[in-house]
């Protein structure tokens, strides 16, 4: 694919908002998820530029001017914990809609969009879903491009988007995760699955929660790995979002 970028003379620049990390014995599998987010990232589009920001770490972007979008990567925490910087994200994603900013919101930043805007965000009544994920598009976006009626993609939560915020539109939907891609406006998509996780990242994750997860439900994702994922064009479609002039 060539390089997406919002005009021809600079490359496509966001700004990643990292809310954790894989545990240490997990990163030299594929790094951090930074590290997973630039490696998809470079595939789709080599030129793009992404700077990362730490929000437990309270660090946070002073000039939103110089950045084409923002992406979140997942956590183990979860959007109404009691946490400062947490509270502060949502203020922070609440900012974005005001100015009508653009945001793609992974996995816990989808999240953050629907609870920070009025939706409704809880733990899943059937428990974790995780391994590989079918989703079916719902209302088709212009930067859904290459188009596909269906998405698949690598998942790990217990809480999911379960009501959306006033002006919110569902745009994809699993079994087992009915908002699975989520718009308000024109400006805020979240994305429950993972573009930027890989099966031999997954599984060895999995594998690690087999205590909290159960064998079986373990052995099911794993399975679920061995068909092709469409990381690529998930991250065209979110490159493509943030360089379109909507």
């Amino acid at each position: 694919m060539p390089p997406v970028s919002p005009d021809a003379h600079r490359p496509l620049r966001l700004g990643l908002l990292r809310c954790d990390d894989p545990v240490p014995e997990l990163r030299s599998i594929c790094g951090t998820y930074a590290d997973m987010f630039a490696d998809v990232i470079a595939r789709v589009d080599p030129s793009a530029e992404m700077d990362t920001f730490s929000l437990p770490d309270d660090e946070w972007p002073d000039d939103l001017d110089a950045y084409d979008g923002w992406m979140t990567t997942g956590t183990r925490a979860s959007v109404y914990d009691d946490v400062p910087w947490i509270t502060q994200f949502a203020d922070f994603v609440r900012q974005l809609h005001a100015e009508r900013r653009k945001m793609f919101g992974v996995c816990f930043g989808h999240q953050m969009i629907a609870h920070a805007l009025g939706g409704t965000v809880q733990r899943a009544p059937h428990g974790w879903t995780v391994g590989a994920n079918v989703w079916k598009i719902h209302e088709r976006r212009e930067w859904m491009v290459p188009p596909s009626d269906e998405v698949r993609l690598i998942h790990s939560h217990q809480d999911q988007v379960v009501s959306l915020p006033p002006g919110g539109v569902v745009l994809a939907g699993a079994d087992r995760c009915p908002i699975a891609m989520l718009a308000v406006g024109d400006r805020l998509i979240g994305l429950q699955g993972h573009p930027e996780f890989q099966p031999e990242f997954v599984g060895p994750l999995y594998e690690s929660r087999t205590e909290l997860l159960g064998t079986d439900v373990v052995a099911e994702a794993k399975t679920s790995l061995a068909s092709p994922c469409n990381q690529e064009l998930a991250a065209t479609w979110m490159l493509r979002f943030f360089a379109g002039s909507g």
